[in-house]
């Protein structure tokens, strides 16, 4: 009998949370994105391809004034990179701690509140309003895998990529281009 009452109870861990959610729709599939992070849904503006950017990033466009990034949220989980953007695409641009970016989407579907069961990992699968699955992304996640894979193709050590964060970074970032600034520069102009 104390088995029975030991099954019926509940602790917070087993208990779904309610998140408020954006979903939308990008490569045939549904996904949402927890309200808190989207700044704005946007038209993109003309969308520029980065060469040597990694396939997370495709590309980064004018945002009244400010280049944002566009990101591939299919290739940052790990399946294959969706079109390239295009002016007019969707977007919803997203902001944490201080970074702004771009999730390209097809369309938005609805604004939610959906539970959310605990659950270890990124993406998780959790159910819409009408019982339809949806994943859960989180932008952050997102950000900072962009920003590991961006610098990753421009590392030169494995320091540098153990400092990739969004806030704090530790060495100047050029205003012009946006690149991490060079070590200093000793004068001593001999190779050794």
């Amino acid at each position: 009998m104390k088995r029975k009452a030991a099954s019926a109870t509940l602790t917070s861990a087993d208990v779904a949370d309610l998140r408020n959610v954006i979903v939308f729709a990008l490569g045939g599939a549904r996904w949402a994105a927890e309200i808190r992070h989207v700044r704005e849904v946007a038209s993109l503006g003309f969308v520029t391809a980065v060469p040597t950017a990694p396939p997370g990033i495709a590309g980064v466009f004018n945002l009244r004034g400010t280049i944002v990034p566009v990101l591939d949220v299919l290739a940052l989980v790990g399946r294959a990179p969706h079109l390239p953007p295009r002016q007019g695409d969707g977007a919803l641009i997203v902001e944490v701690d201080g970074a702004i970016a771009a999730i390209r989407v097809d369309n938005v579907d609805e604004v939610a509140s959906l539970a959310v069961a605990p659950a270890d990992g990124d993406p998780v699968t959790i159910s819409d309003s009408r019982g339809r699955p949806v994943t859960l992304i989180d932008p952050a996640t997102l950000l900072r895998r962009a920003l590991a894979a961006a610098q990753a193709v421009r590392a030169t050590d494995a320091a540098e990529l153990a400092d990739a964060t969004l806030s704090d970074w530790p060495r100047p970032i050029d205003a012009l281009t946006g690149a991490i600034a060079p070590p200093e520069f000793d004068g001593d102009t001999t190779i050794g």
